[in-house]
């Protein structure tokens, strides 16, 4: 599957961008501002830095056959057997992460504004479209992001102007301080892997323009996607206060309660949660369609398509028996999900360290 990477540097940040802050904004700052209080905003920071510089140290590795892909010439590398094995569990991984945003998307949506609604009937609909724009190929995904980014970006990039009266206040000063370094550190290590999935590039390297710098454009999408994550935490915090946001569902769209555009619109819930949903979409289209590749791959298939649908029957039926509630869904997630995520993003490093052996080996030689 070589071919010349069409994926432009706009595209890359747009996706990276979006990709970043889409579900963390909805699903994310509640539950930290439980566990963390006001050090949650160092979190975000810090995990933004490390799981950013693991996604851009991977890439590194596989910029080196920019023509190839890994997952195809990752047996060369490794033994054969367990490089499949790595694959099919990155292939679950995004899998199950997908079926994981897919429930989380059912339940925000259906109780808010589709009451009575079959959850698999929202499910089945959303997959059928995310499965339709990955037969199309990967660059459509990220062709796609893009011409959605300039609503997305425009949209959460200036709404804490309308919020500036509610950050004149002396509970900035609690931000400057650490509170509990013991919950710093665990929900750190909690909010790594959700940048460690950045890691999905560099398993198709071969879609990317060499000709401009991906690592760096990676780390400008990924710190312009904090920056709207951590605004729509500290504009939680000042609102509501860590007690209050952390019992919000979706403090998010609470917030938007406070925010009018004139006489004329007074109420921007509907167009905040459809611009919103853009970016989601983005996230679980391309989530899915990486899964899919390397599924595709550790089978040693020649092209993806034919079981496009197939897995997306999968995703909705996992969605559907992940959990009885939202609460044992965020339990589970909560309780287990960061170390498995973490393990799993930490695979790919055995590459490049058994590359870097043979090497040493060679030379010695």
């Amino acid at each position: 599957m070589k071919q010349h990477g069409t994926v432009t540097g706009l595209q890359l940040g747009a996706l990276t961008f979006v990709f970043v802050f889409s579900t963390t904004i909805a699903f994310l700052i509640s539950p930290l501002a439980g566990a963390a209080s006001f050090d949650g905003g160092l979190c975000i920071v810090l995990a933004s830095i490390c799981g950013t510089g693991i996604a851009t140290l991977s890439l590194r590795f596989a910029l080196r056959q920019p023509s190839n892909y890994l997952g195809e010439y990752g047996g060369t590398l490794i033994n054969k057997y367990l490089h499949k094995g790595i694959l099919f569990l990155w292939a679950f991984f995004f899998l199950h992460l997908a079926s994981y945003i897919l429930r989380e998307f059912t339940d925000f949506f259906i109780p808010t504004y589709l009451r009575e609604t079959p959850p698999v009937a929202v499910a089945v609909l959303v997959m059928a479209t995310v499965a339709s724009l990955t037969q199309s190929g990967v660059s459509t995904v990220f062709r796609f992001a893009q011409g959605c980014f300039l609503f997305i970006g425009v949209l959460f990039v200036f709404k804490p102007l309308f919020f500036l009266a509610a950050m004149d206040t002396p509970m900035w000063y609690e931000f400057t301080r650490i509170h509990d370094w013991k919950a710093l550190w665990a929900q750190t290590y909690a909010i790594i892997p959700w940048y460690g999935e950045l890691i999905m590039f560099s398993y198709i390297v071969p879609e990317l323009n060499m000709k401009q710098k991906n690592r760096k454009i990676i780390w400008i999408g990924s710190l312009a996607g904090t920056y709207i994550l951590l605004v729509e935490f500290l504009l939680m915090m000042f609102f509501f206060g860590p007690k209050l946001g952390a019992t919000l569902m979706y403090p998010a769209l609470e917030l938007t309660g406070f925010l009018h555009l004139g006489d004329f619109l007074r109420n921007t819930d509907a167009l905040i949660v459809s611009i919103w949903f853009t970016g989601y979409f983005i996230k679980l289209s391309i989530i899915f369609t990486i899964g899919t590749l390397l599924f595709s791959q550790a089978l040693s298939l020649s092209n993806y398509k034919p079981i496009t649908f197939s897995l997306a029957a999968i995703v909705v039926s996992l969605s559907l028996i992940l959990a009885k509630n939202p609460v044992e869904l965020a339990e589970y997630f909560n309780s287990s999900w960061a170390t498995f995520a973490l393990f799993v993003e930490s695979l790919f490093f055995i590459y490049p360290i058994v590359s870097w052996v043979k090497s040493r080996r060679t030379r010695s030689n």
